[in-house]
């Protein structure tokens, strides 16, 4: 009788200790297919665009893809007084079971208090957590706006974010330059962000949001202390910006952004991430490519009919504005992008859902890449 009082005891008390312990998490997955067209001054073949050299034909690929998945831990504390202690350690989990490590997403400890919330570790900016637009599951680019959306991360800083007035509230970021948490530009054997020509290494980031009856409106900004190092040595920074506002609620949807930047990607870099070619750590040391200037526009609708939600999403990149490029140049920098699908929810936690996506990237008569896919899969919340 005594020993199961006991084992009674300690599993009450180890019940009450996880109490403030929650696991969470999202596996999505689904198979993935894609058609690539690349054209150089008109000649159909894959390409290397900063060499610009045609290497090789069209190419078709479908692929058993994961779209994000990841499992966390996050809890909390009662300190008493209206104070909290919180935390959360979050990773990636691939159904390819590729992904290692963990918090390799999110991971902080915090206090939650009535003036704010004050945070550091492994945190999102503003631009990493303005994904209202982005309403898409994909792996592909052409099924959702990774180019738009590139300009969100995941960095070791700390973060504070004030209580709701009125339905607006806000946030700063920073991340000091010994964490050297962004790679700089141009350095050649990288950088310690103290002692050579990067100088200050240092992030900031800062947010404003708003919402109120399905209204919601959301500005982030975030800053690189030095972002590259020009061919005379000297360090620059480099910025983004983004606005998204809409209407969430009575079963309609809409949400449309505006995302512009400064020194954030060199012509180097962003013609890189537009033609979906590698950009490695040692492209990134010795990129002396000019700082480029994006304009960019997106827009999502979504309708809910029951368990169905038709959406559609469209987006344009303006030419890029970079010193000494030509008329030619600039209209390989600009881009159009058409995303359609439907979710079938089969409950609050399980979804299906396909899609189809067209992206054109460049003018086919200079330098351009066309890119179809469509995907179907399935989420599931828990």
């Amino acid at each position: 009788m005594k020993k199961t009082l006991i084992a009674l005891s300690l599993a009450a008390l180890s019940s009450a200790a996880m109490a403030d312990v929650t696991l969470y998490g999202t596996i999505k997955a689904g198979v993935e297919t894609s058609n690539t067209k690349n054209y150089l001054q008109g000649q159909k073949g894959e390409f290397n665009p900063r060499g610009q050299e045609v290497v090789s034909k069209f190419h078709t690929e479908t692929a058993i893809a994961d779209f994000g998945s990841r499992i966390g831990f996050k809890g909390h504390e009662n300190l008493g007084n209206g104070l909290n202690a919180i935390w959360k350690v979050e990773q990636k989990t691939s159904v390819a079971g590729t992904d290692s490590g963990w918090g390799n997403r999110q991971a902080y400890i915090g206090l939650e208090t009535t003036a704010g919330t004050f945070r550091a570790g492994k945190i999102g900016t503003q631009l990493d957590d303005m994904d209202k637009t982005d309403a898409w599951e994909y792996n592909n680019r052409a099924l959702g706006l990774g180019i738009f959306t590139r300009t969100g991360q995941k960095v070791l800083s700390v973060r504070y974010d004030s209580p709701v007035f009125a339905g607006f509230s806000a946030n700063v970021q920073f991340s000091p330059r010994d964490n050297k948490v962004n790679a700089v530009r141009g350095v050649g054997a990288g950088t310690s962000g103290r002692n050579d020509a990067a100088k200050e290494n240092a992030l900031y980031a800062a947010g404003l949001n708003y919402e109120n009856s399905g209204f919601f409106a959301q500005y982030g900004v975030s800053v690189k202390k030095a972002a590259f190092v020009d061919t005379q040595g000297a360090s620059h920074s480099g910025q983004a910006h983004r606005v998204e506002a809409g209407y969430d609620a009575n079963n309609l949807f809409v949400s449309a952004g505006y995302q512009y930047t400064n020194g954030w990607d060199s012509n180097v870099s962003y013609i890189s991430n537009l033609y979906d070619q590698p950009y490695s750590d040692a492209d990134v040391q010795n990129d002396t490519g000019v700082s480029a200037k994006t304009h960019e526009l997106a827009v999502t609708g979504a309708y809910r009919l029951g368990n169905v939600t038709p959406k559609v999403t469209y987006a344009h990149g303006f030419k890029a504005k970079v010193q000494d490029y030509t008329a030619d140049d600039k209209a390989a920098t600009k881009y159009d992008q058409v995303i359609l699908g439907a979710d079938y929810d089969f409950s609050k936690r399980t979804t299906a859902f396909a899609q189809a996506g067209w992206l054109r990237v460049g003018k086919k008569s200079i330098m351009s890449q066309e890119t179809t896919a469509g995907l179907v899969g399935l989420r599931h919340k828990f």
